[in-house]
């Protein structure tokens, strides 16, 4: 798999790149944004690590162009920032972010996030069939499992933060509390 990083910080550009190669990962490394899109282009990366602040265009930017490229289907991007608040992290996942890491970067987190991009990757989407699976359902019963589905995915995406997953899916916190209660679902 390829990785493209993309980090104004040389010291962090060249530690990931070293850990993500003895991995096994095909790295390339990025400074600047505004070159971002010509490198992903050229290179066709799996996994895009995006930092935040970047000389020329900020990280917020190439992802919105991303998003609206609907290249954040095919590229997953993870996003890191020593600088991140719950309401940027909300705005790159609805912009198509696979994750949002805060800066000093934990390397097993890291790790973790990139290994369940590569399930991702592999295709571990909700596909025909498991949609088929919801067709045999009545309505109501058809609408609890893919809440069920939809509230683990979110919660997974944000590693059980439920402040983080409430504010992503435009609910309220005890109401998303109420809804894991209700479903037995595990949140941490």
């Amino acid at each position: 798999m390829r990785v493209l990083i993309v980090d104004d910080e040389r010291s962090i550009r060249e530690t990931l790149r070293e850990i993500l190669e003895e991995e096994g990962f095909e790295v390339f490394t990025e400074e600047i944004g505004t070159k971002v899109l010509e490198r992903l282009s050229e290179l066709e990366p799996d996994i895009l690590i995006l930092d935040l602040f970047l000389p020329g265009t900020s990280g917020m930017e190439v992802l919105k162009t991303l998003h609206e490229e609907g290249l954040t289907q095919k590229i997953a991007v993870i996003i890191v920032s020593g600088h991140g608040t719950v309401e940027t992290s909300v705005k790159a996942m609805k912009l198509g972010a696979f994750d949002f890491i805060e800066k000093p970067i934990k390397y097993d987190k890291l790790l973790s996030v990139i290994e369940s991009a590569r399930s991702f990757l592999s295709g571990q989407r909700l596909d025909s069939r498991a949609l088929s699976e919801f067709l045999e359902l009545p309505l109501k019963k058809a609408r609890e499992e893919f809440e069920k589905l939809y509230i683990l995915e979110v919660l997974k995406k944000f590693n059980g933060d439920l402040k983080k997953a409430a504010a992503f899916m435009e609910i309220d916190i005890s109401n998303l509390y109420r809804k894991i209660n209700k479903y037995g679902l595990n949140h941490h």
